[in-house]
């Protein structure tokens, strides 16, 4: 399992750095990163998309008749169907998600931003994400990139990932720390 992980991350990290590098070199970093936005909220909003892009009973040309359609509505920069094209008959996309990501974090990196993933047990409501956002930029600076999540299976409290330093507060790790010590005594 864990060389799944692995190497649906590269595969991943190497289709965004080859579209970051192309997108770049044309100067439509920002077109892309529009189109991948919508793309990425959409996925949020509709879950039966979602499934039907990760479905392997759906065939790569009907995703990308799919995603073609949607991206056509909205006039999706030319470079981005190209790239949905070659997920298609490479049969990628179910990284496309994970793609979408590593893109988004490439062009933070090169524009040296932070990047921190916020996660947790329920939806954080504005004033919460605005004091979590100001307590982390004045750690950080001000180039700082928030992505919140939600995980139930961590009961309550907050872990913080940046880069590879994480902060664990949530409850789930509170109380598997309390069952290893007790097993000890």
């Amino acid at each position: 399992m864990a060389s799944q992980v692995a190497s649906g991350d590269l595969i991943s990290d190497r289709y965004a750095s080859a579209l970051y590098d192309l997108a770049s070199e044309k100067k439509i970093v920002d077109p892309i990163l529009e189109d991948f936005s919508l793309l990425q909220n959409l996925f949020k909003e509709n879950k039966d998309l979602n499934l039907v892009i990760k479905s392997p009973l759906v065939t790569s040309q009907d995703k990308l008749n799919i995603l073609e359609k949607l991206l056509i509505k909205i006039n999706a920069n030319k470079l981005t169907l190209t790239f949905l094209k070659v997920l298609e008959k490479n049969k990628r996309f179910y990284n496309l998600s994970s793609i979408i990501t590593q893109f988004i974090n490439i062009n933070s990196q090169k524009r040296g931003d932070v990047i921190a993933d916020i996660t947790s047990a329920d939806v954080l409501n504005d004033d919460e994400k605005i004091n979590i956002t100001n307590q982390l930029k004045s750690i950080l600076g001000d180039k700082l990139s928030l992505n919140f999540d939600v995980d139930k299976n961590i009961i309550g409290g907050l872990i913080v990932k940046v880069g590879s330093k994480m902060i664990d507060t949530s409850l789930l790790n509170k109380i598997n720390k309390l069952k290893i010590a007790m097993k000890g005594a």
